[in-house]
């Protein structure tokens, strides 16, 4: 009996062993190679807002395939998302936002983040209400 349980140790073990070597773990994910960073992405964004600053930290993000920094910046009462392409420098997308929905997108990534996979980004939904909300204005 003892040497049942042993065996069946030994196998977990090996099992959990394997699953780290071969890189399973989201700790063993690699960080892409990008030609800029978060400080010159920052300077991309502040370069369209002038007189405009910089809110929080600046992520790395993989928007579609692509790696892009989301710089928030303050400029004229208004929060603007830019979104700057981290290979290239140029902006991706921008669009004006509001300190909750921001707070909301945060807490869909991390739900969706916990349950092991990410959802697709928010952001998406919100560039197309944007988008039907001009719409509706220009008619």
């Amino acid at each position: 009996m003892n040497m049942r349980n042993s065996l069946r140790l030994a196998v977990a073990g090996l099992s959990l062993l394997s699953l780290a070597v071969v890189g399973i773990h989201p700790a063993h994910a690699q960080t892409p190679k990008t030609k800029l960073t978060a400080v010159q992405a920052e300077a991309v964004a502040l370069k369209k807002y002038k007189g405009g600053k910089v809110k929080g930290k600046t992520p790395l993000e993989n928007e579609e395939g692509k790696w892009q920094y989301g710089v928030m910046v303050v400029a004229g009462g208004k929060m603007h998302e830019v979104m700057v392409d981290a290979n290239t420098g140029k902006i991706a997308s921008e669009e004006v936002v509001t300190a909750k929905e921001e707070a909301a997108e945060k807490k869909a990534e991390s739900a969706a983040k916990k349950g092991g996979k990410m959802k697709k980004s928010t952001k998406k939904t919100k560039m197309e209400a944007g988008e039907k909300g001009e719409a509706s204005e220009k008619k």
